[in-house]
């Protein structure tokens, strides 16, 4: 019944392609999560996250986008061509998205349109099913994804890619107010675990939390800034941090009082 009302909806959209081929149900179940996950951190989560009441980013939060109309989560301002796509997101139209973000939508606004290899489709939608709320197959068991790592090694060893982007380019935060001026900040990650700004007063430090399932984590904290309470305090997946892009407005989150915080990352420093 429910491919059934989708296909209603697509003959009633003028110009959407039609369904693409289902996947199995059983190849989804079976796909490999650890290899899933692996390429939603490297190539999604700098943009995205899954967990259920997380936030925006440059992207949308994905929790419960598989019973979503394409372009439509509330309090996301999606372009123009994806609130008209008129499609609810299924296993197959994320297939088809993942295999060419820029044409199987002209006009979408995805920041990093780069197609996913084949190799990765299958697993990442797996993935991306079970920790969106989607999966009719349980969560599976796996063993520490941390434990062979050697945590006695510095931070330059064991993330390379994170500390060679971090600590030696520019983080701009800019935070929207109501009815104020746009408050801009550069801050840098310094290899001494401390944050110095083009600020003066705006300090803070940062550490990568490691241990349990979950994948490495880059929390930091901010205090002195010029804006609405002072503080930042967060943590995000190092694996977000490590891709080298460059552009003042790579995520997006939810600010204090109606805020809205961008994030971007500038190649060099002063």
């Amino acid at each position: 019944m429910i491919r059934l009302a989708i296909l209603v909806l697509l003959v009633a959209t003028p110009g959407l392609a039609a369904e693409p081929a289902p996947i199995p149900r059983d190849a989804l179940a079976k796909a490999d999560y650890v290899k899933g996950r692996a390429a939603f951190q490297s190539r999604c989560s700098a943009c995205h996250t899954l967990a259920e009441g997380s936030a925006d980013l440059a992207g949308p939060a994905l929790y419960g986008m598989f019973s979503r109309v394409a372009g439509t989560k509330p309090d996301f301002d999606f372009s123009r061509v994806l609130q008209k796509a008129g499609f609810i997101w299924t296993p197959e139209r994320l297939a088809a998205w993942l295999a060419d973000p820029k044409g199987y939508l002209p006009g979408n606004l995805m920041l990093i349109p780069e197609a996913v290899p084949e190799r990765d489709r299958l697993n990442m939608i797996s993935f991306m099913m079970v920790e969106a709320g989607a999966a009719d197959w349980p969560r599976p068991e796996i063993v520490n994804v941390n434990a062979a790592v050697d945590t006695s090694k510095p931070y330059a060893e064991r993330f390379p890619s994170f500390w060679n982007h971090m600590m030696f380019n520019t983080v701009r935060y800019a935070w929207e107010r109501p009815g104020r001026p746009e408050y801009v900040v550069d801050v840098y990650y310094n290899e001494n675990g401390s944050v110095s700004s083009n600020q003066k007063g705006v300090e803070g430090f940062w550490h990568i939390a490691e241990g349990g399932r979950g994948p490495a984590m880059f929390c930091y904290a901010l205090q002195g800034l010029s804006v609405e309470p002072g503080v930042v305090v967060e943590c995000v997946p190092v694996a977000a941090m490590s891709i080298p892009r460059f552009n003042e407005r790579l995520w997006q989150s939810k600010g204090y009082q109606g805020q809205v915080v961008h994030g971007g990352i500038l190649p060099g420093r002063p």
